[in-house]
């Protein structure tokens, strides 16, 4: 089966696909097998990775061969009992720890691997501070062994662009901007990711978007792009989109400030307690929210370069912005 990458949402979001196998003289509806909610057994698995973005992304009939690590161990493979279940550990040709198993009882795909998610937490944190190595669960797979369908887990991959030469000019004082959108693109986290575009945001609404406006107020000219809006997009999660054509600004400081940022910012704040980076949940939950404020950041850095060449196509004198970072 292949998919067209473009169909997959915005890239490097968390994608989850459901596979369901036809069979003959099988009567259930599709849509049945995928709300089923009664308890049953699945086999959970999970791609280990050097790498955040593997080559072959979209391959999900995935083994042992497949994965790499760090991690390194004598026998054929390793149990390891936690709390979640027990979860066994295969290696490669490398003798690398390169894909992770658990059966267990769920009530869904989703339930599956969580469960897998937090087992593996359990020790392969431990694992990295001990090597001083990162590893990534780049594929995670759940196979229904009642229905045999399977759901996929993975970031969507990124894909080929053709850059246009003028792509090599930006106003300078973007460069800061610009660094930390690659700094967050390039990030397997999604709490990191959603900090550096946040940032961003931060820095537009405080710093870069005030000191231009200011020269245009001083010219007596308009500033040439509507109010800042959290964009309508189509990868934009169902939980966002009440929030489309707010100020970004409000949906900075009431929604992502206290329900995020600062969560990320403070071991423990008001007594919740401190995010566990590894869970499942917030891998999920921040995924989401990183996209979201990931289009608001493209949102931003576009009304800021078309008011930058607009100051200059008017004239404006731009040496101001030079000593903060200043003019192209």
């Amino acid at each position: 089966m292949e998919i067209p990458v473009e169909k997959l949402g915005f890239p490097g979001s968390l994608i989850e696909l459901h596979l369901v196998p036809q069979f003959p003289n099988v009567t259930r509806r599709d849509q049945d097998i995928l709300t089923d909610d009664s308890e049953r057994e699945f086999e959970a698995a999970a791609l280990l990775s050097k790498a955040p973005s593997p080559v072959n992304a979209l391959d999900f009939q995935f083994t042992e061969a497949d994965g790499d690590s760090y991690f390194v161990f004598a026998l054929p493979g390793m149990a390891v009992d936690t709390q979640w279940g027990r979860v066994i550990v295969g290696r490669n040709a490398n003798s690398e720890a390169s894909i992770v198993k658990m059966r267990c009882w769920a009530r869904s795909a989703n339930e599956a691997l969580d469960r897998l998610q937090l087992a593996c937490a359990a020790f392969l944190d431990h694992w990295a501070y001990e090597a001083t190595a990162p590893v990534y669960l780049t594929r995670l797979r759940a196979r229904d062994l009642t229905s045999k369908s399977e759901m996929v887990r993975f970031s969507r991959p990124f894909q080929l662009t053709a850059i246009n030469p003028s792509a090599t000019e930006i106003p300078t004082p973007l460069r800061p901007i610009l660094a930390l959108y690659r700094e967050g693109l390039g990030s397997a986290s999604p709490i990191y990711k959603f900090l550096c575009f946040y940032k961003i945001l931060e820095g537009y609404l405080t710093r870069l978007k005030p000191d231009l406006a200011k020269l245009f107020r001083a010219a007596e000219l308009p500033y040439p792009v509507p109010p800042d809006r959290v964009p309508d997009h189509p990868d934009l999660d169902e939980s966002f989109r009440a929030h489309i054509g707010q100020s970004i600004t409000k949906f900075r400081d009431e929604l992502l400030t206290p329900g995020f940022r600062n969560a990320v910012a403070h071991f423990e704040k008001d007594g919740l307690s401190p995010l566990v980076m590894s869970n499942p949940n917030e891998i999920v939950r921040f995924s989401t929210t990183a996209v979201a404020v990931e289009l608001c950041a493209r949102a931003v850095i576009e009304a800021y370069r078309l008011a930058f060449r607009t100051a200059m196509d008017a004239g404006l004198d731009l040496s101001t912005l030079a000593e903060t970072g200043g003019q192209q």
